[in-house]
């Protein structure tokens, strides 16, 4: 049997496609094989990114000695000779065999190769995409962010993208205008949904403050944009609106979970089965009847999350742009003081973040305390997780999955005077949920993927697998498949929130080895995952098929990500059958992302 004819289309060799900072842990993982198929070990080497190692491969008398022979480049047993030069490798070492709950993989490290370059990694059997090593490589990211958001401008023509839209929104409910034009379309629809894309600004204003110094022109413009919405959906009295376009409950979702609340949020997330009556275009002339609705609830999460990001975005602005950005976030935060919530732990979270930028020391006491104590502290497998109010099931989000604890390192980072006391709580707090959570898991799984959640009671066990998290309580990699709504989505926002939870705490706390673990989330969705495909559009060498309903081809998108089968191993679509739950395009992975990079690039 030629195993390299039988098994080459199927191997894949996976790595970071965009390649790797010097000093990053770098992993080269073999999939696509069973344990029958090729040996317990086998040799890789790293060579310049071309031309191939030499292999045994008969020439037709007839070809030319000067180039190589173009056809089945992996025919033939291939030829390792050591040194610089056509044809030889570097740096040689070995892929070890592997049996993982998401099956057989051959993994080596390379971690100590550190020499700048344009590389590939060579095996008997399969040849990795290129890659670079640089110190600068994550800038190419912040330059895919800031194309992604411009392509998702909505109120104005994208040339090559898409033509002016939506410059009639929107009504209320009533059919009385309200200037609502302006924004981003923040998924692979067109709905504009302010718990969605308020993100943005704040991975905007660490681009501003912290990416390459040509980077920050364009990003301070793109925050102006986001702010021609956000600024049109608060009230003289001080709320703000939920979204745009959004959509109401289908009948069956409200049925089904016998209440608005219940049937509006999902693993906390707002709107996730709302109906699409909304996601359309329209004909962009105000008063003639195909203006699409802005919904006035109120989302305490938004509300405060306006405040936390509109002080953010005063200390990048100049003159009356962050004049009025900090006048309108004083202005919310009235408001949603004010008016109060439920105690749920991802509204204290938001309003945490709030009274940090705010300067409200009463607040932030009150709140930090409030989160601290529904965090997990016992001698259990799994611990260091939050939970939500009474404790009545762990914290989860699709969205906010790091609200809880990077409030707390906001609070870290700030260390306001006088608080001393409750900083040390903090740090303790982020150290126990960076070890005793993220850390933990990630060892369960062979790419240090970190876990989407804990489940205090486990939904249809029977039908879905879950790991012991002690306690009675379970956890898994992935969202959940048998759930109250039946939305499977997809964990890159979950994945990359977290890799900016590890950079960061490894900076305050002094813990490099979690900006390691930070690392290999980005890695992760940069291709070295378990099929060896890239999830971001146009970075990378072998991505998915992204899904936009009505715009396809967004230059620079970024997806949803992997789901998980009921078993927990992970599964992206790979064909041309597009399903949202893992290719939609989405905005929130990134600018987690944008606030991960400058805590891993220092």
């Amino acid at each position: 049997m030629n195993i390299r004819g039988a098994l080459s289309s199927d191997l894949q060799l996976s790595v970071s496609h965009l390649g790797y900072r010097p000093d990053s842990p770098k992993t080269v993982t073999l999939v696509g094989a069973t344990k029958d198929d090729l040996p317990e070990q086998i040799p890789f080497y790293l060579r310049r990114a071309i031309p191939r190692l030499k292999r045994t491969q008969e020439r037709p008398d007839a070809f030319g000695v000067h180039f190589p022979w173009p056809f089945d480049p992996m025919n033939g047993e291939v030829q390792p000779e050591r040194g610089e030069g056509p044809g030889r490798y570097v740096y040689e070492g070995m892929l070890v065999r592997e049996e993982t709950r998401w099956g057989t993989v051959w993994q080596g490290d390379f971690s100590s190769f550190c020499e700048p370059g344009a590389w590939a990694i060579e095996t008997e059997y399969q040849i990795s995409p290129p890659f670079m090593i640089r110190d600068r490589v994550y800038e190419r990211l912040e330059l895919g962010f800031l194309n992604f958001l411009h392509a998702q401008r909505c109120g104005c023509e994208v040339p090559g993208v898409h033509e002016a839209c939506h410059l009639d929104d929107g009504v209320l409910e009533d059919g009385t205008p309200w200037p609502a034009a302006g924004g981003w379309h923040d998924a692979g629809d067109v709905r504009k949904w302010l718990a969605l894309t308020q993100g943005n600004l704040e991975g905007l204003v660490t681009v501003a403050e912290h990416g390459h110094h040509a980077f920050r022109d364009r990003a301070c413009d793109e925050i102006r944009w986001g702010n021609h919405l956000f600024h049109a959906m608060i009230t003289e009295e001080g709320q703000v609106f939920e979204d745009v376009a959004g959509g109401e409950v289908p009948p069956v979702i409200m049925e089904s979970s016998g209440n608005l609340e219940d049937a509006w949020w999902y693993e906390n997330h707002p709107g996730c089965s709302a109906a699409q009556s909304d996601n359309r275009w329209t004909d962009n002339r105000p008063g003639s009847g195909d203006e699409r609705l802005v919904r006035r609830f109120y989302n305490p999460a938004v509300q405060f999350a306006f405040v936390h990001h509109q002080r953010q975005c005063s200390r990048v602005l100049p003159d009356a742009d962050g004049v009025r950005c900090r006048m309108l976030a004083e202005r919310a935060w009235r408001y949603g003081r004010g008016r109060g919530h439920d105690g749920r732990t991802l509204f204290v979270a938001q309003e945490l973040l709030a009274a940090l930028e705010m300067n409200e020391m009463d607040a932030v006491r009150e709140l930090a305390g409030e989160l601290i104590a529904r965090q997990e502290t016992g001698d259990e497998t799994i611990r260091g997780f939050f939970y939500e109010k009474d404790r009545v099931d762990a914290y989860r989000s699709i969205t906010f999955a790091e609200s809880p604890v990077w409030a707390l390192l906001k609070l870290i980072e700030f260390a306001p005077a006088g608080l001393d006391d409750l900083i040390g709580r903090a740090r303790e707090a982020v150290a126990f949920y960076c070890d005793g959570y993220l850390v933990t898991d990630a060892a369960s799984n062979p790419f240090s993927l970190v876990p989407y959640g804990v489940y205090v009671d486990p939904p249809h066990p029977g039908h879905q697998t879950f790991r012991d998290a002690g306690g009675g309580r379970g956890i898994r990699s992935f969202i959940q498949v048998f759930g109250r709504q039946g939305v499977i989505h997809g964990t890159s926002g979950v994945v990359l929130a977290h890799a900016a939870v590890l950079a960061k705490a490894a900076a305050l706390l002094d813990r490099p080895e979690w900006r390691r673990l930070a690392e290999r989330q980005i890695q992760w969705t940069l291709g070295h995952n378990i099929v060896n495909r890239s999830l971001y559009n146009g970075i990378g060498y072998r991505q998915p098929v992204f899904y936009g309903a009505l715009t396809t081809q967004i230059p620079d998108a970024t997806c949803v990500g992997f789901i998980g089968r009921p078993d927990d191993t992970p599964y992206l679509e790979e064909s041309l059958a597009l399903i949202w739950s893992t290719l939609e395009i989405w905005d929130v992975p990134y600018h987690h992302l944008m606030k991960a990079l400058p805590w891993i690039t220092g």
